[in-house]
């Protein structure tokens, strides 16, 4: 079978390789489709943390059951779409004793410590598997970053009616976007890129605010009436744009770190007792991800706004280059494993 191999940064390959053979415990997948992620990117350029070589990318992805290790008895059959959840905790470690595998201390990742989705097919522990009936690939592969916006909205403990604020409207961005409406909360996006934000209003936000043109912080206080949104959602990784979540969340508010970043940032201690503020931090997810299926599945024709481009498999690493070329437009590139359906 094939399989995209990441030999060094910027060097990529499609190879023939063995086919997987599953284990008790695994199921065989035929992968249908691969959304490409910032993740995905800063592997094949090599500046993610975890980069190591030759890897093979692709965390969120769906496919087809082929055969299952010796003994399956449970819910899923051979020919049933999933979708993956890409999480491999150890289940010993104090979060994961917990009900935290989303922060084990010892995570691995499929398609970052591990191969990933950007093969023909795939061997996986059939607990990562979630029935997709009623999804095509491409939305059964959206699942996952899905997943990730529902896991940070969870976190913050919103209410309906609350209004919030979502800083960045890329993917992870417009997924918190989608689970807050999904709640009932009123939403306010926050981006520099004025395409990110007419998506954010096809996804269901009340307002918007294009920083590249105005201060958001006089918007917001106008739109709260003064007094601040409940919840602030932070899905940039910019330390300045924690800062400003945590100076512009109400009184008794939220603030939700989704965002990554290796650097420091700076923020008055008084803020946090003058305020009394929560600000939490959101991995992955742990625990909603056949919720984040059924998210998906009530809200298809919305979600399937975010894929803006395509590429057959043959073409994966052009479909990255196009990504990292093109990231003031290119929300989210899937690549199909075979014809699109």
């Amino acid at each position: 079978m094939k399989r995209a191999v990441t030999l060094a940064p910027r060097s990529l390959e499609i190879r023939d390789v063995p086919e997987p053979v599953a284990e008790a415990g695994q199921a065989i997948i035929e992968v249908d489709a691969v959304g490409l992620c910032a993740g995905d990117l800063t592997l094949y350029t090599g500046e993610h943390p975890y980069a190591t070589y030759p890897t093979t990318q692709g965390h969120e992805f769906s496919g087809r059951i082929l055969a299952f290790g010796e003994g399956y008895d449970g819910s899923l059959s051979v020919g049933d779409r999933v979708s993956v959840e890409p999480l491999l905790p150890c289940f010993s470690c104090l979060p994961c004793r917990r009900g935290r595998p989303n922060c084990c201390t010892r995570l691995q990742v499929i398609g970052a410590h591990v191969p990933g989705g950007l093969a023909e097919r795939i061997a996986l522990p059939t607990r990562t598997l979630h029935a997709a009936a009623g999804l095509d690939a491409e939305l059964a592969a959206l699942v996952e970053p899905i997943s990730i916006g529902l896991h940070g909205v969870r976190r913050s403990g919103l209410r309906r009616d609350d209004q919030v604020v979502v800083f960045g409207a890329g993917p992870i961005g417009q997924a918190v976007l989608l689970a807050a409406r999904d709640s009932g909360a009123r939403v306010l996006a926050v981006d520099r890129l004025s395409a990110r934000l007419e998506l954010a209003l096809r996804l269901g936000a009340e307002l918007t605010v294009d920083v590249s043109a105005e201060d958001a912080a006089p918007v917001i206080a106008e739109w709260t009436r003064g007094e601040g949104p409940v919840v602030v959602i932070e899905a940039t990784g910019v330390p300045a744009v924690v800062r400003q979540a945590i100076d512009i969340v109400a009184s008794s508010g939220t603030v939700v770190v989704i965002g990554l970043s290796a650097k420091e940032v700076e923020v008055p201690m008084i803020e946090f007792t003058r305020k009394e503020i929560s600000v939490l931090g959101s991995r992955n997810s742990a625990g909603i991800f056949g919720e984040a299926v059924d998210l998906v599945r009530r809200n298809a024709d919305t979600v399937r706004h975010l894929v803006t481009d395509r590429f057959p498999f043959e073409r994966v690493g052009e479909a990255i280059e196009f990504t990292l070329a093109n990231q003031a437009h290119a929300e989210k590139v899937i690549v199909h494993m075979r014809a699109l359906e």
